[in-house]
């Protein structure tokens, strides 16, 4: 039962996130559209949602203790305030600081445990998702109000 509601909170969300990147407006002539990655992103929800649906319609009754495992609400909370943190201090110091200084935290959440990976992932977060973003899609950085890395990195 647990599975069959994940999969349609999940086709929900995914169906929100379609409609909000249709609603991002065309791209001008020689511009990569804006809302690519978020429809993406919605439309791979959306096939997993619906993986989920399928597999839950042929999948037995749970054995006793296979649906117990839930996640710890503080795990939840501190993702939530993270992720505000986060936005916040992307405002104030452009996208390079934040993101490297989140992104150990949030892997580490998930289980990342290697003191190494967490190490590298200060560096290569911040690197990918700007080669992504900002050098492959064409979209502007935020800058920070007060201080910006990325200021000092360029020169």
């Amino acid at each position: 039962m647990r599975a069959y509601s994940e999969g349609l909170v999940l086709a929900v969300v995914a169906l929100v996130g379609l409609w909000g990147a249709w609603q991002v407006p065309a791209a001008s002539t020689g511009d990569t559209w804006a809302g690519i990655v978020p429809f993406s992103a919605s439309l791979a929800l959306l096939g997993l949602a619906s993986f989920m649906l399928g597999s839950t319609a042929f999948a037995g009754a749970p054995k006793p203790g296979e649906d117990d495992k839930q996640p710890f609400p503080g795990d939840v909370i501190g993702l939530f305030v993270i992720a505000l943190l986060y936005q916040q201090s992307i405002r104030w110091f452009g996208y390079v600081l934040p993101t490297a200084l989140a992104a150990p935290i949030v892997l580490f959440l998930f289980g990342i445990r290697s003191r190494v990976g967490l190490a590298v992932s200060v560096i290569l977060c911040p690197l990918i998702f700007h080669i992504l973003f900002f050098e492959l899609l064409g979209v502007c950085p935020p800058y920070g109000e007060v201080f910006d890395l990325l200021d000092w990195i360029k020169g």
